[in-house]
């Protein structure tokens, strides 16, 4: 494929050099490997430690500019697949993959508002969700048996686990006169369940 420089402001000044760099790859790059060779060559800034917003606008410009690829390359009958350690270009290979109608990631990252308007507070906000979301994960199989011993629908909200967790608690606690090991399923329930 050959692209010539960026025709509009919405497009991403590394097209040309992501694209040169996927089309020299031996094999799928890994996004943090493709940021290095960019930030060596000075096209995209090198990190401070501790600087999550720039990182988050570094991060932003990169995949930003992947999925810019993805659109212009799908149009030539290529696809790009984008994925963190995964990048990679099927050249006649559209149909491997679509651009869906929807994306949420890819949505995210083709809207330019997303970078300029992400402030410090919203970058640690999203960090942090992501280290929660990342630390602690239930298996879908775990989170159905902890609702099973709650007694509660799949489609039960936090607030919902916690008002059970606390009822069945109280109502079998050994204390109270309830079995221990109905009340330590309970207690695995809760464990497995809480945020």
């Amino acid at each position: 494929m050959s692209l010539s420089s960026p025709a509009s402001a919405d497009d991403n000044p590394l097209l040309l050099p992501l694209l040169a760099r996927l089309q020299a790859a031996e094999g799928p790059c890994k996004l943090h490997e493709l940021m290095t060779q960019l930030q060596a060559d000075g096209l995209l800034p090198r990190g401070q430690a501790g600087d999550d917003l720039g990182l988050f606008r570094t991060n932003f410009l990169l995949m930003n500019g992947l999925y810019q690829l993805q659109g212009l390359l799908s149009r030539q009958g290529d696809w790009l697949a984008v994925s963190p350690l995964d990048l990679h270009i099927d050249v006649g290979q559209v149909s491997r993959g679509s651009l869906q109608a929807s994306d949420p990631l890819r949505d995210y990252y083709l809207d330019w508002q997303n970078l300029w308007q992400t402030d410090e507070a919203e970058v640690t906000a999203l960090l942090a969700g992501f280290w929660q979301a990342f630390c602690y994960q239930v298996e879908p199989a775990a989170r159905l048996a902890a609702l099973a011993v709650l007694e509660l629908p799949q489609s039960a909200s936090q607030a919902d686990i916690r008002r059970r967790w606390k009822a069945l608690a109280l109502a079998h606690h050994p204390d109270r006169g309830g079995e221990v090991g109905r009340f330590q399923a309970i207690e695995l329930a809760w464990r497995t369940l809480r945020d």
